[in-house]
């Protein structure tokens, strides 16, 4: 790690080109076998064949064969050896990419065109067995912005709603975990509210407060973790200076941010992705496998960048 004149620790790992570079490293061994399901959507059809020709992934498409390579043919996309499964429901695309997963057949599974609830909601339907009672699964998303000099991952923009204590002690592992696939280690994880100190009528204060005193006290590990901080005291140190907070691990240099809420999460990752002029990427994260998904609104680069963090996330 290095240190800025800010004093703020910046990781080895702070720019996507590195994580890029990470993953094509690990492809060089084995290539991430990857279901891309619905490929209506034409940008994430140009991201996955990009990351096929890139040699990042052993492709596999589940989706309407005709559409599929009436969309090649117009865009001049290559589709190199990928293996097409021919099926026009959407439900059953999904449910076949699962059950692909489950039996150990694919690493990766990449979201085309369907709205990420409709998709999510058969993702996790009972019967799939697509995600585990024993591990929370959530949405990570990868920010870099262009004025901050390392990357910033956040949670939970797209899974769960209003997360309790015990979530936000999941989420703070989930990020643990990736951050350590990405190589960032030892990620400083702020619990964002609208202010810095506890006031017992904002829960998510005093949620942030005791989420501190168990990382303080090795309940959890892995993180330096602290709040309750407010977004511009966790990512900015002459702000975190000018509110007094000059002893934290974690504030004006935050790897890692732990939203209140999905809105809050929302629309931190979608105000930066259009009008923050960052590189962005999200997955889900906790299932049997990972799954690179984007919004409507998302860049080809960025839904490339989303394939990206799923073969670093792939086991």
């Amino acid at each position: 790690m290095e240190e800025n004149n800010n004093d703020m620790v910046i990781p080895d790992i702070h720019s996507f080109d590195q994580v890029l570079h990470r993953a094509r490293q690990k492809a060089s061994g084995k290539r991430t076998r990857a279901a891309f399901v619905v490929p209506s959507d034409v940008d994430m059809l140009k991201a996955f064949t990009k990351a096929v020709g890139d040699g990042l992934l052993d492709p596999t498409i589940i989706g309407d064969e005709e559409l599929l390579k009436k969309n090649a043919d117009e865009h001049g996309l290559d589709l190199g050896d990928s293996k097409i499964i021919d099926m026009n429901q959407p439900d059953m695309a999904v449910a076949t990419a699962a059950q692909m997963a489950i039996k150990g057949g694919i690493d990766l599974i990449v979201k085309g065109r369907m709205a990420n609830d409709d998709f999510l909601a058969l993702l996790f339907a009972r019967e799939l067995a697509f995600f585990s009672r024993k591990k929370t699964a959530c949405h990570i998303g990868v920010i870099k912005p262009e004025r901050y000099p390392k990357l910033l991952f956040l949670t939970d923009a797209g899974v769960i709603i209003e997360p309790d204590l015990k979530q936000k002690a999941a989420l703070i592992q989930n990020i643990v975990e990736f951050t350590g696939l990405v190589g960032v280690n030892c990620p400083r994880v702020a619990l964002l509210a609208a202010v810095e100190v506890v006031y017992p009528q904002m829960p998510v204060t005093t949620e942030a407060a005791v989420l501190s005193k168990m990382a303080e006290r090795k309940q959890i590990t892995g993180a330096h973790v602290d709040g309750p901080l407010s977004f511009d005291v966790a990512v900015d140190m002459p702000a975190a200076h000018s509110k007094g907070i000059t002893d934290s691990a974690v504030a004006g240099q935050a790897d890692a941010l732990v939203a209140p809420n999905i809105e809050t999460a929302n629309g931190i990752y979608t105000a930066m992705s259009l009008y923050g002029r960052a590189e962005v990427a999200g997955l889900i994260y906790g299932g049997r496998v990972p799954v690179a998904l984007g919004s409507r609104s998302d860049s080809m680069e960025n839904k490339y960048r989303s394939i990206v963090l799923g073969v670093i996330a792939s086991t």
